[in-house]
């Protein structure tokens, strides 16, 4: 690579560091939401009117999504707004935009956790809305994520569930998912479960409020589930958990142990493609999922090498 074409490439990453940085600030202030709910274009002012915020700050945050093209402004160059259409798309995205900025709140705790005589890891889930921020990326979509990961490969379920079946997700977090299965078919049983009994406490308590009578929250640990739960589910669930255990394998083989013989099993896991970085170079994807591992994953799989939790 020339270097010419190295500069412009590292430029191209300051300037997307500075442009998430500046998406980071305006989200937390209130001042993207303006942006996110439907809106008229509108001067400085009126978004400082409307935000509480002041105009002067306003104004440079704003210089950097207009010129990194997040915000549009008008041909005058005095009205800021966002089309209709690419609001959704904004949304999403800053819901990955969260985890960064988890992960870059996790700075110090890598730093320590590199050092030879540092800590193995540390568990993401005793921070403040860890578990929100992994439930708006990953279920942005409740819709498309069941019909892709369930019913688009398993159609039988859908129906199966209909009648009434055993179902349970496992590393369910904060439950979304399984929350609205729970909802859309009063004649399955559910079971929510996770190893961390903050995310069982919070999932218990939706249950109470949505008034669902087919669902229990229940803590357990994947390398020792209950005995009486062998051989009992029809459907097992699990997404993005098995790659931040210990032993991948042995959690795979708890899935099996309580699972019927004629059972579906459904795990949904990231996958960046290779064995070597090298194949990663020019993966548009890479950069985004070797961060998260980084700050997230690799901490608590190291922390908890015996245990399964909601990542």
């Amino acid at each position: 690579m020339a270097a010419s074409e190295y500069a412009a490439r590292l430029s191209g990453y300051l300037n997307g560091a500075a442009a998430c940085l500046a998406l980071s600030i305006t989200r937390e202030s209130g001042l993207l939401k303006v942006f996110i709910e439907p809106h008229e274009p509108m001067t400085i002012p009126q978004i400082a009117s409307k935000t509480n915020l002041k105009e002067r700050y306003i104004k440079e945050l704003l210089g950097c999504l207009v010129a990194s093209s997040i915000i549009e402004i008008d041909e005058a160059s005095i009205k800021y707004f966002l089309p209709d259409e690419l609001r959704s798309t904004l949304v999403r995205v800053m819901n990955f935009q969260a985890l960064i900025d988890f992960a870059i709140q996790r700075k110090e705790d890598v730093k320590t956790c590199l050092k030879m005589d540092g800590p193995k890891g540390y568990s993401g889930q005793s921070f403040p809305r860890f578990g929100e921020i992994l439930s708006n990326m990953l279920c942005f979509d409740l819709d498309a994520v069941i019909e892709d990961e369930i019913f688009s490969r398993t159609p039988e379920v859908k129906q199966k569930l209909e009648n009434g079946i055993d179902f349970a997700e496992f590393g369910c977090g904060l439950g979304p998912v399984i929350l609205e299965l729970a909802s859309r078919y009063p004649n399955s049983r559910f079971i929510a479960s996770d190893y961390s009994p903050q995310a069982m406490a919070t999932v218990a308590k939706t249950i109470e409020d949505k008034g669902l009578k087919n669902i229990k929250a229940q803590q357990a640990d994947l390398y020792q589930l209950p005995d009486e739960w062998v051989g009992k589910f029809d459907v097992v669930y699990i997404r993005d958990c098995l790659h931040d255990m210990g032993s991948p394998s042995k959690g795979a083989k708890g899935l099996v142990k309580v699972l019927k013989d004629d059972g579906v099993l459904l795990i949904v896991e990231i996958v960046i493609k290779g064995d070597n970085h090298r194949e990663n170079k020019e993966d548009p994807m890479a950069t985004k999922c070797f961060i998260p591992s980084t700050t997230v994953c690799v901490p608590e799989s190291l922390k908890f090498q015996n245990r399964i939790l909601s990542l």
